[in-house]
């Protein structure tokens, strides 16, 4: 069974943006995501205004995902998600949940080590529908964009997490997300001796996946598709097209099909 992953952080819409503020992106993700018709998408920097948005134009989508302050915080609407959308006609999550990358996962705004922000991971166990009984797992992250500690330890953390699922359930994983750091930081290097990188298929270098709206390729990427278990990477494709005049984001989508053996 084959589906697309892709991921893409939105952006959040702030009004200094000017003519690259949310509204004005709108319809460019809207084509991005039709056009590119992923089973499966993981976003960050997603408020819940802007998800709302995208509920508008993502009809045969549902999400799962909550801000990373904690729904008690008082700024709930404005908050920041790591949502997970997925195709509710061909995937049924089974269970899910959240956690945030710090020393207390399971408190919710917490942070730890050198992180400027509460960082979180949202994770679901989806069900195949054309083949029930097959499952899986998706993990969505954003990690620090100040803390290199805390960019080791969230990777740390989450490798554990997933590792103690493997022990148990024995599944297929994928983990996506924006990690805020380049192929040669210490935190992608220990993804990368658990996981699968989806990059380590392309025969020319991945460039960058941050472009702050000015566009090219030259660079280091940041945003990431990993794997472990049963589950192939193919057909790695990152995303650099404008649409309507615009960029969808200030990052690239990266997206790739997943073979669930």
């Amino acid at each position: 069974m084959k589906i697309t992953v892709m991921t893409l952080n939105l952006r959040i819409n702030v009004t200094s943006d000017g003519d690259n503020a949310w509204p004005h992106r709108l319809q460019a993700v809207s084509d991005l995501i039709q056009e590119s018709n992923p089973t499966l998408l993981g976003t960050q920097e997603g408020s819940y205004g802007m998800l709302q948005d995208m509920d508008g134009f993502m009809p045969a989508y549902s999400r799962i995902g909550e801000g990373r302050l904690g729904l008690d915080s008082g700024q709930a609407p404005h908050d920041e998600c790591c949502a997970i959308f997925y195709k509710h006609d061909e995937l049924t999550p089974v269970k899910h949940g959240q956690y945030w990358l710090s020393e207390t996962p399971e408190l919710p705004g917490s942070k730890s080590w050198d992180s400027s922000l509460p960082r979180i991971c949202t994770w679901v166990c989806f069900e195949l529908k054309q083949q029930p009984g097959t499952r899986f797992y998706a993990f969505n992250t954003h990690f620090d964009h100040m803390g290199q500690e805390a960019r080791e330890e969230s990777a740390k953390l989450i490798m554990d997490r997933i590792r103690q699922i493997r022990e148990q359930e024995e599944l297929p994983s994928l983990l996506m997300g924006d990690f805020n750091a380049h192929p040669d930081n210490i935190a992608i290097q220990l993804l990368q001796e658990q996981f699968n990188d989806a990059y380590s298929l392309l025969n020319e270098p991945v460039g960058c996946t941050f472009h702050a709206f000015e566009g090219g390729r030259e660079g280091q990427p940041i945003d990431f598709i990993f794997s472990a278990g049963d589950v192939e990477l193919s057909e790695v494709v990152v995303d650099r097209e404008q649409r309507h005049g615009k960029y969808p984001s200030d990052h690239y989508s990266i997206a790739a099909t997943a073979t669930l053996t």
